[in-house]
């Protein structure tokens, strides 16, 4: 769906700002706000980062995008998909979407713990073909 589209199907007015975060993170994948403000800042110099963070929010809110927590990086974001995982590159530190379905885990760790899972963010660490194909 176009971004111009999405925006509007969710009620949310479709700005250049908007429409420019959402194409950096279309482009990108995965980009953490500092990520976003640098590759928007030719075209919006004067956005500042609580604009760009602000506008990310309302896009959360709405699930038109997604904030994506890993241990001991900066919170990245993405463009709101299907379930998967993320599969980290440690040498590179490329992030790359493998699509997987989760329920079967959420669904085992609720019945063992009597917990509610409320959602997941599932991360492996790898080495890249294109890093492996180096080494």
């Amino acid at each position: 769906m176009p971004h111009i589209q999405l925006l509007k199907t969710n009620e949310l007015k479709a700005t250049p700002q908007r429409l420019c975060i959402l194409d950096t993170l279309q482009e990108c994948g995965h980009a953490t706000l500092e990520d976003i403000q640098k590759i928007i800042s030719g075209k919006f110099p004067t956005l500042s980062l609580s604009t760009i963070y602000r506008n990310l929010n309302e896009m959360i809110q709405k699930d038109m995008v997604s904030e994506v927590k890993f241990a001991n990086k900066k919170d990245y974001f993405e463009i709101s998909k299907d379930k998967h995982v993320h599969l980290i590159c440690q040498k590179c530190k490329k992030i790359e979407d493998f699509e997987i379905q989760t329920d079967d885990i959420s669904k085992k760790i609720e019945e063992q713990t009597g917990d509610k899972v409320l959602g997941d963010t599932l991360c492996f660490d790898v080495i890249c073909k294109d890093c492996l194909s180096t080494m």
